[in-house]
């Protein structure tokens, strides 16, 4: 964790080294400019301490609506869903998909993530060789997501590399060849939706799609809000988890104790899996916008600001969570709670399933395989707004 930084800025987004491995950079920044007002991201204000990234990040006064200096990007297509919206707007939408992402039903749908998996591991070749990223997370995690969603579960590699580079369009300093690489990302996925809902339309199945097909027809819904909806939560449902996933099976493979302790000990599980989802902070920021002057540790940030919180920085803080860059599974998990999946009503839609995938891919792998060990180097394709895993190469020792 050892790094020389020196940059006119002390997030220096674009630089190669940053994007592999911030941490250092971070651990500057809450030293010396815990609220630090960015010189590279016009009218941005960045938080990166623990306690006030959940106190602030939370605050009633602080909107998800961009002020009119924002660049309306690819992003703006979302016009009228929860992660543009404020409440009660905003609890409206979460209520619509909450009733269908409840622990009951996440784990019934995390079953397919479990077939996945086993179907995976069953196809082994004598070397127990295998790309963990897609075959252990990514596509069993997918199927959990279609399972919910009522819709076929084929074809997630080219809408996950899409969603990547949709993602990186949400970071600071984005260039004009990102925002265009969004653009095309965003054509790829709308035409996905409209081609799932066409089908939908024509042949209803169980699940979220016809079901919020049924509400559009009865007003209770319109149509932007379902195109929206089946946009976020197919499109972008599945690669945060996978990422998370990924992160586990590999510190399971540099920590062959932990996965140890994971197989033999239940009671274990939720320890470990706070510390992998806390090192492994898929979403490394989210922003929001100031409508009244706010005040952070006697920084006064002025009206239409945007503040963006650094999950990833606040869930390795030293003031909360000692040796932070370790996998600690002693770790209080009532005191030291990990942000990874945000904070106050915009927390993370997807939360409930993604954590029954991840403990579905966890426990299939326990009871199937005696040790997990690296085969390679892992690949990463981190941008400064989320990280994400190219490939993970493991051997599974049966």
């Amino acid at each position: 964790m050892n790094a020389h930084v020196q940059h006119d800025s002390l997030l220096p987004w674009a630089d190669t080294a940053f994007r592999e491995n911030p941490y250092p950079w971070y651990d500057v920044l809450r030293r010396e400019a815990p609220v630090y007002r960015d010189p590279i991201a016009e009218n941005t204000y960045i938080v990166s301490r623990y306690d006030d990234v959940v106190k602030f990040g939370k605050h009633p006064s602080l909107s998800m609506i961009a002020p009119s200096w924002v660049p309306k990007g690819p992003w703006s297509l979302f016009k009228d869903s929860m992660i543009v919206s404020d409440p009660p707007d905003h609890t409206a939408h979460r209520r619509r998909s909450n009733k269908w992402f409840t622990p009951k039903l996440a784990n019934q749908w995390a079953q397919a993530t479990a077939k996945a998996v086993n179907e995976a591991i069953d196809d082994l070749g004598p070397g127990g060789m295998i790309e963990a990223f897609r075959n252990l997370a990514l596509i069993p995690a997918h199927h959990a997501m279609c399972a919910a969603l009522g819709l076929p579960n084929d074809g997630y590699d080219t809408g996950s590399a899409w969603m990547h580079d949709a993602m990186t369009a949400l970071g600071s300093a984005v260039t004009e060849e990102e925002e265009q690489r969004c653009q095309a990302a965003f054509d790829y996925l709308s035409d996905r939706v409209r081609h799932y809902l066409q089908m939908r339309r024509a042949n209803p199945q169980p699940g979220v799609v016809s079901s919020w097909i049924e509400d559009v027809a009865n007003g209770e819904m319109n149509e932007q809000q379902l195109f929206e909806g089946l946009l976020l939560f197919w499109a972008t449902g599945t690669p945060n988890a996978a990422y998370l996933i990924t992160g586990g099976l590999e510190i399971f493979a540099r920590r062959p104790d932990v996965f140890e302790l994971w197989k033999s000990d239940p009671g274990k599980h939720q320890a470990i899996f706070s510390e992998i989802a806390r090192l492994h902070t898929p979403e490394i920021s989210f922003t929001r916008f100031t409508t009244e002057e706010l005040e952070i540790r006697g920084v006064k940030i002025p009206v239409g600001m945007m503040v963006r919180f650094m999950i990833a920085s606040a869930n390795r803080d030293p003031e909360v969570f000692t040796n932070p860059h370790e996998v600690d599974v002693t770790r209080s998990t009532e005191m030291n709670q990990h942000i990874s999946f945000g904070v106050g009503a915009h927390s993370c839609p997807g939360m409930i399933i993604s954590t029954a995938e991840a403990n579905a891919v966890f426990n299939t792998v326990a009871q199937r395989v005696k040790r997990v060990e690296l085969a390679g180097r892992p690949v990463y394709n981190h941008n400064d707004r989320s990280a994400a895993y190219s490939r993970l190469p493991l051997r599974l020792v049966i």
